[in-house]
């Protein structure tokens, strides 16, 4: 069991970017560079920023088993990546609407007074782990 554990943790510790949500009660993570390659030549579509469901959801430090909790320092690290997000990319959305990748344009987007984002819908794979 030791060994599926530390095997487990390596595999995600090279996840650059990961997508995890609660799945029956068990934690389901996907390889976000995966997704991004799936998505790359579905159409991209301009969607209101306020019908994204995560909009007003914690979705930075909620989890405290993997996420920092929200120090000044932490926030201002959040900051950093908002500051540098590239909005040349469109966000990713499950077909349902789910937020899987794109937090930070999101946020850029409403910090420069953005009504629309680009998104691109995808059906989720089976993820790469599950916990």
């Amino acid at each position: 069991m030791q060994t599926e554990v530390i095997i487990v943790e390596e595999f995600l510790s090279r996840m650059k970017h990961k997508h995890g949500r609660t799945i029956d009660g068990r934690r389901h993570i996907w390889d976000v560079e995966k997704l991004w390659e799936i998505s790359k030549h579905l159409p991209v579509h301009k969607i209101k920023i306020d019908s994204i469901k995560e909009l007003d959801q914690d979705c930075w430090f909620a989890d405290s088993r993997s996420a920092p909790i929200p120090t000044i320092r932490n926030v201002a690290r959040h900051c950093q990546r908002i500051i540098n997000a590239n909005m040349e990319y469109p966000i990713l959305l499950c077909a349902d609407g789910q937020l899987i990748d794109g937090g930070h344009r999101i946020a850029k987007a409403l910090i420069e007074e953005k009504s629309e984002i680009d998104a691109v819908f995808i059906q989720l794979p089976p993820a790469d782990v599950i916990l």
